[in-house]
């Protein structure tokens, strides 16, 4: 176990800390250092835990909010990667919080396989917030017109098969132009697809167009 991920879980929801706890509990290379559901808990549990990265929801009840908690483990533990886990989206925050150090930023919609890569992912020192900055007006250029029209889609959060429905298309056309739309922006998921669309000023969250 001494080459284990030690991962930390701040949310502050019972919940879902026991569902990641438990998922991560079965990987083979990570364990859990921690857990805490206030920032003000995870600070003092990092004075005397040794981590490498961090799980951290934005929205916390009790005292320090998610950015609070984000800038205090970046000030005191400059060497924990912090991954922002959270449903709330706030494209200026996510924007500041990327600039400021984070390693990288999930929906909690995220699959579990895929949040586990990217945990093994940040570990081993890459970010999963390095295609969204370095995305260009080019990769939306490349995009086809149906696959510009399945973006602005996925935009509003609908699923795979709402998409369909929606555009009148198969579903599994539907995951052929998601591939495609993540392999031409060079991102993680969907959600990064539809962070870099709205910084690139090709949609706005909520679906509509600039």
């Amino acid at each position: 176990m001494s080459n284990s991920i030690r991962l930390g879980l701040i949310d502050d929801h019972p919940v879902v800390r026991e569902g990641l706890r438990t998922f991560f509990e079965a990987a083979q290379d990570i364990v859990i250092a921690f857990e805490s559901a206030t920032g003000e808990d995870a600070l003092t549990e990092l004075d005397h835990t040794a981590c490498d990265v961090v799980l951290l929801d934005l929205v916390l009840l009790d005292g320090m909010d998610g950015v609070l908690t984000f800038e205090a483990i970046r000030s005191r533990f400059p060497g924990i990667k912090v991954i922002i886990l959270t449903s709330y989206r706030d494209p200026h925050q996510l924007t500041y919080l990327r600039n400021q150090g984070a390693a990288g930023y999930l929906d909690k919609t995220v699959q579990p396989d895929d949040l586990l890569r990217a945990v093994q992912w940040i570990y081993q020192g890459h970010s999963v917030w390095d295609s969204p900055t370095n995305a260009s007006p080019h990769s939306i250029e490349s995009l086809t017109g149906r696959e510009r029209a399945v973006l602005e889609q996925m935009a509003t959060g609908l699923s795979n098969k709402e998409i369909a429905t929606r555009l009148v298309i198969s579903e599994k056309t539907v995951k052929v132009h998601v591939s495609h739309i993540l392999g031409k922006l060079a991102v993680y998921d969907r959600t990064q697809a539809v962070i870099v669309a709205h910084q690139l000023g090709l949609v706005r969250f909520g679906g509509t167009n600039p």
